[in-house]
């Protein structure tokens, strides 16, 4: 029984997919006889470059193309069919040495048997040596009239200018998904497979643009089940779904260091490779920044997971959405050579983890909506006393919208050096024990080994800057906390409370 890539291989231009810049290039070409001696093929696997090249080869020898492509009964047809000396196909991959183009040099001399043309298909060229380039040089140049080489690769960026000069060249294009699961949906009522539409869907996707690994997909699938749903060809494809992948997430944007390596142990207990739970991580947060920037964005799942991940895109940033995709795409490189690719995803999603802590865009934005609801009237603004009491104003304090104890005031003040000030600034500020405002003044308490640093010119300057900017009206000033009292401050109070008259401190003696 042959695989369903090989039982549905194009036999005409016709039956190729989503490559029509190219078919209609070759088919013009036949129709009109003005074929080129030497034609390049190139991008990703499975987009159609051998097929198209295995079909323009019998089309030029055909005695009656129809339309562009053979006929398939004439007798030159059933020649090549059967196999036949006058198309040569050479894997590179296997044969790159320059005793393989010298033969091919040598032969090629000699007219075809019994078509028009000898044709020589090259897969994989750009694995030849340089002497075998050299040695294919003149002749890919310069060939005799009845021969045509056709050259095929996924890396045309290693191929010589020499090479690509002489050369008609031909890019194939990855094809769409929408494309591959309409394709994918004829195959199987030839097949007489039923599959759900979210099956059909993932196996397209999973195949990332080609139509050879979806078919290969499609045929394990199938044999799996005779009615496919999304949770078998999960299961074809050796992934849990998106649950392990959504655990690892969540720990992740909540800073759960624990819960985030858990989640990797649990995934790589249940079989699932290391590189395969970075990539589904990336497209999980992909998904989410589709689903938070747009609502045309192609997001797979069932109605009701699609509503979860809306919600759950709305409550993360962009910022933390974009910084996850960068950390675990870019150690592809690491996983695929590391010793210990599971150490190096590990080690990528602390990053992440400590990444999250300093993510204040979600707080913002959710301050946004707030202030959006109360602009619109979506809910009853608290009622702010406007005019203040006699003491009040005597006392000169001043009254405002925002709370003015010392907690509310920190808390404005960490907020703006977070955004705007140094990672030093910030972290000084967290080794603050005690706040408390004096009438118009702030006063903070810092221990003995940060006081110095604390009360350095640049810190006040950056937090007298965030009172400016909230709009605080208070000075700052620095205290050095002894033993979690500050002895200027106890003996101004005990002052207070004996009125003026001296202190007579005396040392007891026996």
């Amino acid at each position: 029984m042959l695989a369903l890539y090989r039982k549905y291989r194009p036999s005409t231009f016709a039956d190729v997919i989503a490559q029509d810049h190219i078919t209609r290039t070759l088919t013009n070409q036949i129709t009109s006889d003005r074929i080129t001696h030497a034609y390049l093929f190139t991008g990703s696997r499975g987009t159609g470059k051998t097929t198209c090249a295995r079909i323009f080869a019998r089309a030029i020898n055909c005695t009656s193309p129809e339309n562009g492509s053979p006929c398939g009964k004439c007798a030159t047809c059933k020649a090549l069919n059967a196999g036949n000396i006058d198309i040569i196909e050479l894997d590179a991959a296997s044969n790159n040495g320059v005793d393989q183009v010298r033969d091919i040099v040598d032969n090629v001399q000699y007219p075809p048997v019994s078509g028009r043309y000898k044709v020589y298909i090259i897969d994989e060229v750009h694995m030849l040596t340089p002497a075998a380039f050299n040695a294919l040089l003149k002749t890919l140049e310069e060939p005799p009239a009845h021969s045509v080489f056709i050259l095929a690769t996924t890396e045309v960026h290693k191929l010589p200018a020499t090479v690509l000069s002489r050369c008609m060249r031909f890019d194939f294009r990855l094809v769409p998904q929408e494309t591959l699961k309409n394709y994918l949906k004829s195959v199987y009522e030839k097949e007489n497979v039923m599959a759900e539409e979210e099956a059909l869907n993932l196996i397209a996707s999973a195949a990332e643009g080609s139509v050879r690994d979806m078919l290969s997909i499609a045929d394990r699938c199938m044999n799996y089940s005779s009615f496919l749903t999304y949770d078998d060809v999960l299961s074809v494809l050796g992934a849990s779904g998106k649950e392990g992948t959504k655990a690892l997430f969540t720990a992740i944007a909540e800073m759960n260091v624990g819960g985030a390596l858990c989640a990797v142990d649990d995934m790589c207990s249940a079989g699932k490779s290391v590189s395969l739970i970075a990539k589904d991580l990336c497209s999980y947060a992909r998904d989410l920044l589709v689903l938070k920037t747009t609502d045309k964005g192609n997001v797979l799942g069932s109605r009701e997971e699609l509503a979860r991940m809306k919600e759950e895109a709305n409550n993360r940033s962009v910022q933390l959405l974009v910084e996850i995709i960068n950390i675990f795409s870019s150690i592809d490189t690491e996983l695929r050579y590391s010793v210990s690719p599971r150490i190096v995803l590990e080690c990528a999603t602390m990053r992440a983890c400590k990444l999250a802590v300093v993510d204040l865009s979600a707080i913002e934005e959710r301050l946004t909506r707030i202030e959006n609801r109360l602009n619109n009237g979506d809910f009853a603004q608290p009622v702010v006393a406007t005019q203040p009491t006699a003491s009040k104003q005597n006392e000169g304090v001043r009254t405002s919208s925002k709370p003015m104890d010392a907690r509310s005031v920190w808390g404005r003040i960490t907020t703006y050096c977070r955004m705007n000030e140094s990672s030093r600034v910030v972290g000084l500020l967290s080794s603050v024990k005690e706040v408390v405002i004096e009438k118009d003044k702030l006063v903070v308490w810092a221990d003995a080994d940060n006081f110095l640093a604390l009360s350095a010119q640049d810190t006040v300057d950056a937090i007298t800057r965030a009172l400016e900017v909230n709009g605080d009206p208070f000075t700052l000033v620095v205290n050095k906390q002894t033993g979690g009292v500050d002895m200027d401050s106890e003996i101004s109070k005990i002052k207070k409370l004996i009125g003026d008259a001296k202190l007579n401190i005396k040392n007891a003696r026996n």
